[in-house]
């Protein structure tokens, strides 16, 4: 966080492309200059090759924990499309480079100030996944999960933790059995299916609790993913209605696999301790 820090902070909350050969940068993006919030960009990118205003385009989609969807130009960095696709507060926007228009009074403060989404992210690590059948990113979301960032007066002691402040979570990260039904107004768990091209929510699968679950789309237009509650369900691609669930009691909190033996394909995934393979039929 970069409560008391000045300028952008460079390279933090960046993706960075370098050369392979020699090491050099080629080109950087900065999602969240000069950061209060903690929004690390610790999520997975998707690399595709997609149809882009009429025009073939090699780009990278990323959906940030600070709450934005962002398509770029793998090739050169430049920023072609970004929107929030969780509730956001601390911003009004993206201008033409796609840096944010910061809202006045959104930076944290002695009484605490509530902003949309809490340090926890729109989404995490979690990976996301694209389809190129169904031309949609799909992504694990925490939806109107915030919190209210403190600032507190301390002295910066070289090799000794610093923050600057404190922010206290509308909802729980981490894992576990810690299932607890809030208000909506607490946050949720949801899989959002959004369309590249500009960046709107096409359809979305809502859960009780938050999760930690990526999400895994196949060629036969089903998208697997889990959640905190245990569930482990197939949607239908296109439309996000569900076909399928199981109850594996306990936390799902990674990508489910798929894989083919003697002709017959599987699917596997972790659920608390255990590992779960399913046949497709």
């Amino acid at each position: 966080m970069a409560i008391n820090g000045g300028g952008d902070n460079l390279y933090s909350d960046c993706v960075v492309a370098l050369d392979a050969d020699t090491g050099k940068l080629k080109w950087y993006f900065q999602f969240t200059p000069h950061d209060d919030f903690d929004y690390d960009s610790v999520q997975v990118p998707v690399i595709a090759n997609i149809n882009w205003m009429g025009q073939p385009r090699k780009v990278m989609m990323w959906a940030n924990r600070n709450g934005i969807f962002y398509v770029l130009d793998r090739s050169t960095g430049k920023f072609l499309q970004g929107k929030p696709f969780v509730k956001v507060t601390w911003t009004k926007g993206l201008d033409e480079a796609g840096r944010p228009m910061r809202i006045s009074g959104s930076e944290p403060s002695a009484e605490g100030t509530v902003i949309y989404p809490s340090p926890s992210g729109g989404t995490n690590w979690w990976s996301p996944s694209f389809s190129p059948r169904t031309g949609l990113f799909y992504v694990s979301a925490w939806e109107g999960v915030h919190a209210a960032f403190t600032k507190t007066d301390g002295e910066f002691e070289e090799g000794k933790r610093y923050t600057g402040g404190t922010p206290q979570n509308s909802r729980p990260g981490g894992r576990g059995p810690q299932v607890i039904k809030h208000n909506d107004e607490d946050g949720y768990g949801v899989v959002r299916a959004l369309d590249p091209q500009t960046g709107e929510k096409k359809w979305e699968f809502k859960m009780i609790d938050v999760t930690s679950s990526g999400i895994l789309t196949t060629a036969s237009d089903l998208l697997f993913t889990g959640g905190r509650e245990g569930y482990f369900q197939a949607l239908d691609a296109r439309t996000g209605k569900l076909l399928w669930k199981t109850n594996a009691g306990g936390d799902i909190a990674m990508g489910p696999m798929t894989y083919q033996v003697n002709g017959k394909q599987y699917v596997v995934f972790a659920a608390g301790s255990s590992l779960f393979s399913y046949a497709l039929p």
